[in-house]
């Protein structure tokens, strides 16, 4: 909230924020410069942990989309929150790579190389720029900022700096008005959010700026004027601010004349800004549902059935079905075997998914509830009444790929079946091919991509009869196909370093987003070149780049054109293309 308590993260950060600007305010030496590039590390840890945070603020929002105690309209509106959620991480990924490109541009000049790198959350991050295997030389230049970001005359800034601040301003403004986008309960129409025009924080001591939003809030659900104050607070720079004991724009209060250091640092500082208020939105969008989060990453075909022992010539009913659980969270269960009046003294309590159960020789009976979570809260229900007899395992089918066989591919099926000798056990497909390949059951499906295939598991009993135990319906999908890298580069990059280009690294075929382990490597490529208006196109047979190609890399420079065609990898089924990459050499 606008003026509100500040949780101990913004408050460490905001240290940081004074730190960074009295350090500025003196006449630096290299190790207040290295100091600088401790601080950028410090914060984006910082950001890191907040990006971990709020992805699981979306995961609660998808578990509660799945929660199956929902209505259609609950559910629906849940889905809703949990979409707008992903349109949020959306917006603040980009807005936040926006700087960091800035930022590489910035230390590129300096020095040039990347700067930056995805540690895996699709968020950009400054590198260590006291790295001992690659430093960067250029920590203490103060003209590049100030060129870039400012300009020669720091009273009227240059419309790359402009941009910084728009593209702050946007970001803010786009996510206050989703936060207002709401539907009012009684039905009579909605509440929305308009960004006030010609609403400006004059300087840092200026405290009344934020009364200019309250007539824009009259159109805003009350509950959540507090939330779109809060991002106005994050996020609205000052107009001017104090430097060199004069007033200048804030562009130039950041940059001018600052250490190339302490410039990253202010833009990790930013970033950490973009990151905050993505939390405040989704932290607001996640209250708009009072379900329960239903969460599971884990799905296990299931059979089972009211007894786990049959006299021969009786027959039994077994249900089969896919369980979804959540292994990570803590189970809660209470259970009585051979109690059925639940008293406290045989009540047995267990915080894991599976129990175990013995007794004497004979039949038995467990009883038991398990906690559960509602809108109302934890509640618990009682499970329907299990009998087992000593010495008699049930019966189980799993698929070890769950639901799915895949096109082409050995899928490892698992079959157990209590009671019956591996020998009377007998498993068949319809839509695909069944054979024993050590503890699995190998099925490959002979119907086309889209299709259902179904595995029947049967077993021969004492007097010759079949008895069929279950029967399972498989959708047939299609092996997922890889897509190209070059100098840890994908198809999702338009620009390569030109000095990871001149190396010349092989082309890889990247599947690392599959669930199976398939081999694919590329078998051939074609590399265009253009350079001083010519093409050159050359062509190897393998992923390796050939002599030629190496030594035409290694006179492309800065602005050059790279692109590689006719990418093919070889897999399980053979040759099949995967795509093409094209880059600017940077």
């Amino acid at each position: 909230m606008a003026g509100g308590k500040e949780t101990p993260r913004q408050k460490m950060i905001g240290l940081m924020y004074l730190v960074l600007m009295a350090m500025l305010a003196m006449n630096v030496s290299k190790e207040v410069i290295n100091a600088f590039v401790t601080l950028n590390n410090n914060i984006d840890g910082a950001n890191r942990d907040m990006i971990y945070a709020n992805g699981q603020l979306i995961d609660d929002m998808a578990a509660k989309a799945k929660n199956p105690e929902l209505g259609d309209k609950e559910r629906a509106e849940a889905e809703m929150w949990y979409q707008r959620g992903l349109d949020v991480h959306s917006m603040c990924r980009r807005t936040s790579n926006f700087f960091m490109n800035e930022a590489n541009a910035m230390l590129a000049e300096g020095q040039p190389g990347e700067w930056v790198e995805d540690r895996g959350d699709g968020f950009l991050s400054i590198i260590d720029l006291n790295d001992h295997e690659h430093p960067y030389e250029k920590k203490d230049d103060y003209d590049v900022p100030t060129r870039l970001f400012v300009g020669d005359n720091h009273k009227k800034i240059n419309d790359r700096g402009v941009a910084l601040k728009e593209t702050l301003e946007n970001y803010r403004d786009s996510l206050c008005i989703l936060i207002g986008d709401k539907v009012k309960e009684d039905g009579t129409g909605s509440y929305s959010f308009t960004p006030p025009e010609g609403l400006v924080k004059e300087n840092n001591e200026d405290t009344t700026w934020l009364e200019a939003l309250q007539p824009a809030l009259e159109s805003v659900k009350p509950e959540d004027q507090a939330a779109i104050k809060e991002i106005y607070r994050i996020l609205t720079v000052p107009e001017m601010v104090h430097n060199h004991g004069e007033e200048y724009p804030w562009q130039a209060g950041q940059f001018d004349h600052a250490p190339m250091a302490a410039a990253a640092a202010i833009f990790t500082g930013i970033k950490s800004k973009v990151i905050q208020a993505e939390k405040v939105a989704l932290a607001n969008f996640g209250e708009q549902s009072q379900a329960p989060p239903f969460k599971f990453n884990k799905i296990e075909p299931l059979s089972f059935a009211n007894t786990a022992y049959i006299n021969q010539g009786d027959s039994l009913n077994m249900r089969v079905m896919i369980a979804a659980y959540d292994s990570t969270a803590a189970t809660e269960i209470r259970y009585w075997v051979d109690d059925s009046t639940y008293s406290e003294e045989n009540m047995i309590e267990s915080s894991k998914n599976d129990v175990t159960l013995a007794g004497g020789v004979g039949d038995h009976f467990v009883y038991g509830q398990i906690a559960v979570e509602t809108k109302s809260g934890k509640e618990w229900k009682s499970f329907k009444p299990f009998k087992y007899s000593v010495g008699s395992p049930n019966a189980a089918v799993s698929a070890y790929d769950l639901k799915v066989l895949y096109k082409g591919w050995n899928n490892r099926i698992q079959v157990a079946a209590g009671g019956f000798p591996p020998e009377a056990v007998k498993v068949s497909g319809s839509g695909c091919s069944i054979k024993k390949e050590g503890e699995f059951y190998i099925a490959k499906p002979t119907v086309g991509v889209g299709s259902a295939a179904t595995i029947t598991v049967s077993a021969t009993a004492d007097d010759g009869s079949t008895v069929q135990l279950t029967k399972e319906e498989f959708r047939v999908y299609p092996l997922p196909k890889p897509t190209p890298q070059f100098g840890g580069k994908g198809i999702e990059s338009s620009s390569i370093s030109t000095v990871v280009a001149r190396q010349g690294p092989p082309i890889f075929a990247d599947l690392s987003g599959s669930p199976l382990d398939i081999k694919y490597t590329v078998s051939s490529f074609e590399m265009i070149v253009v350079k001083g208006g010519k093409v050159g196109k050359l062509k190897s047979n393998s992923n390796q780049m050939t002599g030629e190609m190496k030594a035409a890399l290694k006179t492309m420079n800065k602005g050059s054109s790279l692109t590689f065609s006719n990418i093919r990898a070889k897999g399980p089924n053979g040759e099949v293309p995967i795509g093409a990459l094209g880059f600017v050499l940077n």
